[in-house]
């Protein structure tokens, strides 16, 4: 049975994490053959995958709708990274398309960083529904942007008496939900990577990511100064290699990602000042990362439920219980 909301009078927080749209490029073939127009199967794929997955979020709405939740819902759909465009050997193409902007996820370019985002809901007042926002948002404000909405502070007091870093994130309720007024946004600079930093109109970007990508060594944040996929191309055919059009910016590649979203034109050298300011702010900022001694691979963590992946520490000491019932023999089986 599809997911039952819970009654309207409670509180209601849902987080749903598709498993689209990802590689291994999958959807059931009912789903593949309404794009059969599409001569590339790569492409035949993603297309049907995010058609699957458009249609489970309007069966979710519909169980609020008929619920009567809806109208005081707020929905929120982001992506976490831009579409992949590579092909990797045992994975193949990643099938997705970011154009009109350049690069890939796993790169700091603007078709790897900057994702499809909207809301939705009845929460939404009405004056703002239909609008763009051209504020700087990153994904980690929603934590303190949906703490705001819900009335809750978002200080994490048991993370700061263990000497966690503090919560970062600003609040945009106010852009959302209230009465702020487009451009009123609080955040001005985006710290990427510690290789990329976007301040204003400002962007400055100073390598690539493939050592951290394919965990050579996660200690080397700051990777290299070859950033990959300096193109436009789709995921979705192409050469079968893994890294691609790399460009040099071990120096400081700068964009004015305002006037130039695209990234098209690289005007370092036209402004060594701003290199210079960025260069500054992103080796500061980069001071804060936190990557503390994560240990060494724990197996426990498979074997614990049966080669299924899942909690290992501080669970109950019986996972025997998770364990599907042993197999029993054809004789034993009793047809009523």
């Amino acid at each position: 049975a599809f997911w039952a909301p819970p009654p309207p009078a409670e509180p209601l927080f849902l987080f749903h994490s598709f498993h689209l749209i990802h590689t291994p490029l999958q959807v059931p073939e009912e789903w593949e053959s309404k794009f059969a127009f599409l001569a590339n199967r790569e492409r035949r794929l993603y297309a049907a995958m995010a058609s699957y997955m458009d249609d489970i979020m309007g069966r979710i709405k519909k169980k609020l709708m008929d619920k009567g939740m809806w109208e005081n819902t707020l929905m929120v759909v982001s992506s976490d990274n831009g579409g992949p465009t590579y092909w990797l050997p045992g994975i193949g193409y990643g099938a997705a398309s970011n154009v009109p902007l350049k690069g890939s996820k796993m790169s700091d370019w603007e078709g790897g960083i900057r994702v499809n985002a909207f809301v939705s809901g009845g929460a939404i007042p009405a004056a703002k529904r239909g609008s763009k926002l051209e504020d700087y948002m990153h994904i980690a404000d929603w934590y303190t942007t949906l703490c705001a909405i819900a009335g809750v502070d978002p200080t994490d007091t048991r993370a700061a008496q263990a000497g966690l870093p503090p919560v970062e994130g600003f609040d945009h309720s106010a852009l959302i939900v209230g009465d702020g007024a487009p451009g009123s946004g609080k955040r001005t600079e985006m710290h990427h990577s510690a290789r990329a930093l976007t301040s204003g109109q400002w962007k400055l970007i100073t390598g690539g990511m493939e050592v951290l990508e394919f965990h050579f060594n996660e200690s080397m944040v700051y990777g290299n100064g070859s950033i990959p996929y300096s193109d436009y191309l789709p995921g979705y055919e192409g050469p079968h290699v893994m890294w691609r059009n790399m460009t040099d910016c071990s120096a400081g590649c700068l964009y004015d990602v305002t006037g130039d979203p695209f990234e098209t034109t690289d005007i370092a050298a036209q402004h060594p000042d701003v290199v210079q300011t960025l260069t500054a702010r992103l080796a500061e900022l980069n001071k804060g990362i936190y990557l503390p001694d994560r240990g060494t691979p724990d197996p426990a963590a498979c074997s614990r439920w049966n080669g299924f992946y899942g909690p290992w520490i501080d669970v109950p000491p019986s996972p025997e219980v998770m364990r599907p019932p042993a197999p029993v023999a054809d004789e034993d089986i009793v047809v009523v």
